[in-house]
């Protein structure tokens, strides 16, 4: 007998197409009439619906078909890599940018994604560590998600005041410009204020730092709710703002190569005269490896470089021929839960 979960979804995406006969209808209608979640779950599925062409079942998804439909809708929406990023996860990020996300995840009880209070509906999309992402949103804001970066973000901005989405990472964002209604980047740190605009975000919560480049436009660092929220600092094109943020210190320069701060949009990784911490923390996230300083004299040196599709191991091996460091790869090891530990970098100035 078909469980009463699966027989609702079936004529939910039957309705939507029209094809339900005279019982299956009576059926939703009483189902519908039951409970006031009910009748907000339709609405969620038929806006869903709307905005993506086509229901997917959850016992009846074909993936791979679906998402060929999916970008033959969206055409620019695929990301344009290098080779070595094989494993970009495009097949996430266009069913969660076209709201599917929200529904496989809602079929099987996963309703985390609502808010109760509001009835907004959020996605959330995570770019893998070794991969970048690009998703369109909404309102026609571009976004660029790099290695290990989420964005939460609400399927539309209809009924909200401003456009907020939710920033773990880093991210480019070229913002549909609409001064009745601000675009917000939510932080660990600061928060970033935008009418129309590209810029570019670091702010990834496990470091104590965040970074703002502003590429085009204005930008302002603000923190607080809206009618409350005080403003920081104002930034204009070029400029680049450091947030510590435990120490609650901004620190601003302008600096006309805004390539090194946006060149990992198309699979490059850019130094230019930075200092081993920044060095260290870029290339943690990008190869999804623990890199440890052992000798402090290592925070004397800066380093210019540009990579473009080098291994670790190649990135590590010319760094260390172009200055004083040496490393040390410590090998992943096999946990207890049978997943593996990351890869251990020692770097250490060379004897």
């Amino acid at each position: 007998m078909e469980k009463k979960e699966k027989k609702i979804e079936r004529i939910i995406a039957k309705s939507f197409k029209g094809e339900l006969d005279s019982k299956e209808q009576i059926f939703l209608d009483q189902w519908i009439s039951l409970s006031q979640e009910n009748k907000k779950k339709f609405g969620i599925y038929e806006k869903l619906w709307k905005r993506s062409g086509e229901l997917l079942l959850s016992n009846t998804i074909d993936v791979e078909a679906s998402l060929l439909k999916t970008k033959k809708r969206i055409p620019d929406f695929r990301f344009k890599r290098r080779n070595s990023f094989v494993n970009l996860r495009v097949a996430a990020a266009l069913i969660l940018a076209m709201g599917l996300g929200f529904l496989f995840n809602y079929l099987l009880g996963a309703n985390d994604l609502i808010d109760g209070t509001s009835g907004t509906v959020y996605q959330e999309v995570r770019a893998s560590y070794g991969t970048r992402t690009k998703l369109l949103l909404a309102d026609g804001t571009n976004v660029w998600l790099n290695s290990g970066s989420t964005l939460k973000f609400p399927i539309d901005f209809d009924n909200a005041e401003e456009r907020v989405v939710e920033l773990n990472g880093e991210g480019y964002f070229d913002v549909t410009k609409n001064e009745s209604k601000p675009f917000i980047v939510n932080t660990s740190g600061l928060d970033v204020k935008v009418y129309g605009t590209s810029f570019n975000v670091s702010a990834y919560e496990e470091y104590d730092s965040m970074e703002v480049a502003l590429v085009e436009g204005k930008v302002s660092l603000v923190q607080g709710a809206k009618g409350s929220r005080k403003e920081y600092m104002v930034l204009n094109p070029n400029d680049v703002v450091e947030c510590n943020i435990s120490e609650k210190r901004l620190s601003r320069i302008s600096d006309s190569k805004m390539s090194k701060y946006t060149a990992w949009k198309e699979g490059k990784i850019v130094f230019y005269g930075d200092p081993i911490d920044k060095v260290v923390s870029r290339l943690e996230k990008w190869y999804n490896v623990d890199i440890e300083i052992s000798d402090k004299a290592l925070e004397n040196y800066r380093f210019t470089a540009t990579f473009n599709d080098e291994s670790l191991e190649q990135v590590l091996k010319l760094l260390s021929l172009s200055s004083p460091m040496e490393y040390k790869i410590v090998a992943s090891k096999k946990m207890k839960d049978d997943s593996f530990s990351r890869r251990r970098i020692i770097l250490s100035t060379k004897k």
